[in-house]
């Protein structure tokens, strides 16, 4: 993921969520950090897939819409900085949505903002990371 947008956000839904759901949430965090929607992308777990309302809110923000392996979300479970027992005991991590974020920022990313939550839907945030020169 070497050409990945300077911005993931992670995302984690609820079954059937509504699209609008998702863009107001992912616009509001957008608001908070100040971040160009033109340099980042949607990312959510391979397992929503099927899910209309992400299709239909990456469209309407015009982002690229990643879904990816629970394994690789597992893989950086550690950096997240909120924990729910509940998603925990689902899924294996304690943040889907900034497991999401910073797998699909890239290997050394890190978490702008941690999830924010809705009763639906959950978005975090991560910047790629910066390239080692020196």
């Amino acid at each position: 993921m070497t050409d990945a947008p300077l911005y993931a956000f992670g995302l984690g839904a609820r079954r059937g969520v509504a699209a609008q759901d998702i863009v107001e949430l992912v616009r509001r965090v957008a608001r908070t950090h100040d971040i160009d929607l033109r340099n980042a992308r949607l990312c959510a777990l391979e397992s929503k897939a099927q899910e209309a309302g992400l299709h239909e809110a990456a469209r309407e923000l015009g982002l690229e819409l990643v879904f990816l392996p629970l394994a690789e979300l597992r893989a950086r479970k550690g950096p997240a900085a909120t924990h729910s027992p509940r998603v925990q005991a689902m899924f294996g991590v304690g943040s889907v949505a900034e497991a999401a974020a910073l797998v699909g920022a890239g290997a050394n990313s890190r978490l702008v903002a941690p999830r924010v939550t809705t009763p639906v839907a959950a978005c975090a945030l991560a910047k790629r990371g910066e390239e080692e020169s020196s």
